[in-house]
């Protein structure tokens, strides 16, 4: 059977040759070693193979005689005999196809809970080259009609044929981001009613006469008159450009004027773009959980967070994975593996009974004619 042991040796001379002579006398051999330097001296990472009837603290007993401290002793399999840089460019080349994989790919090159500060750095590279890779998968594709400067105005019912004409190019991942609903077209009577909401705005960017992105925001009666719910639609030839943010400000702004104090925004955790919108906004916020969706409140006041909806705020970040061009806080010595990983939004508080229904042309019924919440 083999193992991986993770030991500090005593900090003296022939401390290794120690231990190597205890496996010895016990018939263990020792396939691969690895040395670490770390704060509190060397740490030896160990493949050993041995007979039958070896335990984890057997082990961890054996390196305790040799005078070694802080034992971990794991069992592992054969591959972990290939050298360190062969299993991490045999990662890279998994990640290329699945970068939000780097979590798992880092718990399976690394093994412990606690890295070593060489391991960080290792970490540090594959999660910056996993960022890389997912913001590329990212990078806008399909049909972009025209070449100009967007124009930004707000929209009537006479732009709903061009709305819907957005849609259509629109792809489909794309359109269940917005939606959360399958929306395999949009029906005229839905795009003149984002045209222009009843008691909103919508705002749309345009280039050569065709409308290329949206914004909408409306009221939402359930969490009082002063909050409205706010969506954005960029189509994929326009993504990255910056319009998602512009839309949103400008809708945010028409919402002020509209009285709003607060405006909300359904998000799918998994929807890195929109969050990266919402967190360029540079305004007060706080997210809770709505169903399987985060709820995204942004205040317009000095009180529109504190009165409408009773709710602990949610801390969350986006990960290097999820380029937001911050530095991510230094992490301690010693904090977890699983620590370092692509998860967007943690240890969230569940809202019951918000899920909605989607009709036949996509808008939600979820407690209000008409409601479509909104992801960029």
């Amino acid at each position: 059977m083999l193992w991986k042991i993770r030991t500090e040796l005593a900090d003296r001379p022939g401390a290794l040759a120690e231990l190597a002579a205890r496996c010895g006398a016990d018939d263990i051999n020792i396939l691969s070693l690895e040395v670490f330097t770390a704060e509190s001296g060397a740490v030896d990472e160990l493949v050993v193979s041995t007979g039958a009837g070896w335990s984890a603290d057997d082990l961890t007993a054996l390196a305790a005689e040799a005078g070694c401290v802080n034992t971990v002793v794991r069992p592992c399999q054969a591959d972990v005999l290939s050298d360190a840089p062969t299993r991490y460019l045999r990662a890279v080349l998994r990640l290329i196809d699945d970068p939000v994989s780097v979590d798992d790919e880092l718990g399976e090159l690394q093994g412990f809970d606690e890295y070593t500060p060489a391991e960080w750095a290792r970490a540090d590279v594959l999660v910056e080259i996993a960022g890389r890779l997912a913001e590329r998968l990212e990078s806008p594709h399909g049909p972009r009609p025209g070449s100009g400067v967007p124009e930004f105005r707000q929209a009537t019912v006479a732009d709903a044929d061009a709305v819907v004409a957005m849609h259509e190019r629109c792809s489909y991942e794309t359109r269940a981001r917005r939606y959360h609903v399958p929306m395999p077209r949009l029906t005229a009577r839905t795009a003149r009613h984002l045209s222009a909401p009843a008691g909103g705005v919508s705002v749309v960017a345009c280039v050569d006469g065709a409308v290329i992105g949206m914004a909408t925001v409306a009221p939402w009666e359930e969490l009082g008159g002063t909050t409205m719910e706010v969506a954005v639609l960029v189509e994929d030839g326009w993504q990255r450009q910056g319009i998602g943010l512009r839309l949103l400000r400008q809708v945010v702004e028409e919402a002020r004027l509209l009285g709003a104090d607060r405006v909300v925004c359904l998000v799918q955790p998994q929807n890195h773009a929109m969050l990266r919108t919402l967190h360029q906004l540079r305004m007060r916020s706080r997210v809770v959980q709505d169903g399987d969706s985060l709820m995204v409140s942004v205040a317009l006041s000095g009180q529109s967070l504190s009165h409408a909806v009773d709710r602990p705020p949610v801390q969350y970040r986006l990960s290097r994975a999820t380029p937001t061009h911050r530095p991510e806080p230094p992490r301690s010595p010693g904090q977890s593996a699983r620590e370092h990983s692509l998860a967007t939004v943690p240890a969230l508080q569940p809202i019951p009974g918000r899920a909605g229904a989607a009709d036949r042309d996509g808008a939600d019924r979820g407690g209000r004619p008409g409601r479509v919440p909104g992801q960029l």
